[in-house]
């Protein structure tokens, strides 16, 4: 199993003039640490408006500073949302940050998880899923070819063009999606993507749909396959903290857990699990469940090192190759 760490620079109230510059600078330290010893990815999510929950509204500028303060460590886009951004600029920030970090750079693509970003940044949720597969398809064609052929769908119609930078792994990096469902899957499996899926379901109820993604992903065919190069690799991210008192280590990582699916006050939190049914949907399943419970399902993870391996081995079990902390 490999080891990454995922940031979204949360900045819970209350504030001070100094907060979101001391955020930014820890997000920095900790993926050089991070670096150093040995982890294998630095995942960073796209926020916008989301004050609060998530303050990395341009992840390709941290991550480009962080290519220059790491050798090894793998930096993902998680996720670049597709239906936001112009193809163009997509395809560019992806080979640009591939280029400054030597080839270490991961494609993560989603849609959005809510409308609140979408509508903000003035485009339609409900053709979200149809321009994001458009502009994926736009995308790898840049991104594999030294001029860009062309591109015309119904959403985009792009001329011929060189794209540059060009990116140092060819055709294009790996691609990730983020599965806020179980049901994303076994779908990710069939277009040749990675997945990246999330804590609050357990083991148990992940298992089925990580083995029904390896089946997808071992058939998939030219009918349905969208990466030029299939990337059969999955991860989980997890609310996460590790102490040497095991009580300590525990509480922490489940009030960090419970903030962040909706136990808060932050006033967005109103509008950013649309997509997902809301947030009570969300909350219910973590507030329904004791803090050694969220320990126990291996929803949160926290406690002391040994705790924390026998968390991480659940997962492993359910056949996940890399465990992704989220540390803030």
């Amino acid at each position: 199993m490999k080891f990454g760490l995922m940031t979204q620079i949360q900045m819970p109230r209350p504030w001070t003039d100094t907060t979101e510059r001391h955020g930014f600078w820890n997000c920095l330290t900790q993926a050089e640490a991070a670096d150093a010893i040995g982890f294998h990815h630095f995942w960073i999510t796209e926020q916008h408006f989301f004050i609060e929950i998530g303050h990395c509204s341009q992840p390709e500028m941290v991550l480009a500073a962080i290519s220059q303060r790491t050798k090894r460590m793998r930096l993902g886009f998680g996720v670049i949302l597709m239906p936001v951004h112009n193809p163009f600029y997509i395809a560019e920030r992806v080979a640009t940050l591939d280029v400054l970090s030597n080839g270490r750079c991961d494609f993560g693509a989603g849609r959005g998880t809510s409308p609140y970003v979408v509508t903000g940044l003035g485009h339609d949720p409900a053709i979200g899923r149809d321009v994001g597969r458009e502009s994926m398809e736009a995308v790898l064609r840049m991104l594999e070819n030294d001029l860009f052929p062309g591109f015309k769908g119904e959403h985009f119609d792009l001329p011929p063009r060189h794209v540059v930078p060009r990116p140092v792994q060819r055709p294009h990096p790996p691609i990730w999606v983020a599965a806020s469902t179980l049901e994303t899957w076994q779908h990710a499996g069939r277009q040749g993507f990675g997945v990246i899926g999330v804590t609050r379901n357990t083991p148990d109820e992940t298992a089925p749909h990580i083995a029904a993604y390896r089946e997808a992903i071992r058939h998939a065919d030219a009918s349905t396959l969208v990466a030029r190069v299939p990337n059969p690799q999955t991860g989980v991210f997890a609310i996460s903290c590790i102490h040497d008192d095991d009580r300590t280590g525990r509480d922490l990582a489940c009030a960090a857990a419970r903030w962040y699916y909706g136990d808060n006050d932050a006033e967005l939190n109103r509008v950013r699990f649309a997509t997902d049914g809301g947030v009570g949907k969300i909350s219910d399943k973590i507030s329904k469940r004791s803090n050694d419970e969220l320990i126990e399902d291996a929803m949160a993870i926290g406690g002391n090192p040994d705790t924390v391996c026998r968390q991480v081995e659940k997962w492993a079990k359910a056949g996940i190759d890399q465990m992704i902390f989220f540390i803030q």
